[in-house]
């Protein structure tokens, strides 16, 4: 459902929401050990999520990253729209450039209302909500 990217993006940011207190800065080579993602990769993406405000971070011995924000203003929308832009969520189905309510492909109508239930069900969701329901944050 999501790019890969898109994918260590999220689990990313439910690492440091869990860790998330105020001067707790989590260090690159940390969090890609515990997610067991490349650390040019993740670093790649924590730059990518500090520069719309979704992370920030901390130059220093003591730095890192940690959240923007407070875990229940950030959801799974603003997270993949920082990594894969706004098209990655309202682009056609088919990848057409002209399919819209007024002009739809042929599996527009029925993809939309799946689309819409996403949306609300899944994108929706903040990190606070994840973070609460996970018992054993196993993300890797």
């Amino acid at each position: 459902m999501f790019s890969k990217t898109s994918e260590y993006a999220i689990k990313i940011m439910i690492y440091l929401s869990s860790k998330n207190h105020k001067d707790n800065y989590s260090q690159v080579k940390e969090i890609s050990q515990a997610l067991e993602t490349p650390e040019p990769f993740t670093a790649k993406i924590l730059q990518q999520l500090a520069k719309v405000g979704l992370l920030i971070s901390m130059k220093g011995k003591n730095g890192g990253f940690a959240l923007g924000k407070d875990s229940s203003e950030i959801k799974i929308l603003d997270i993949v729209i920082a990594i894969d832009g706004s098209k990655s969520v309202t682009r056609c189905v088919l990848g057409l450039s002209y399919c819209s309510n007024e002009d739809p492909c042929p599996l527009h109508h029925k993809y939309y209302k799946i689309k819409e239930q996403i949306k609300k069900d899944v994108l929706e969701t903040n990190l606070k909500d994840i973070k609460d329901r996970l018992k054993n944050l196993k993300l890797k």
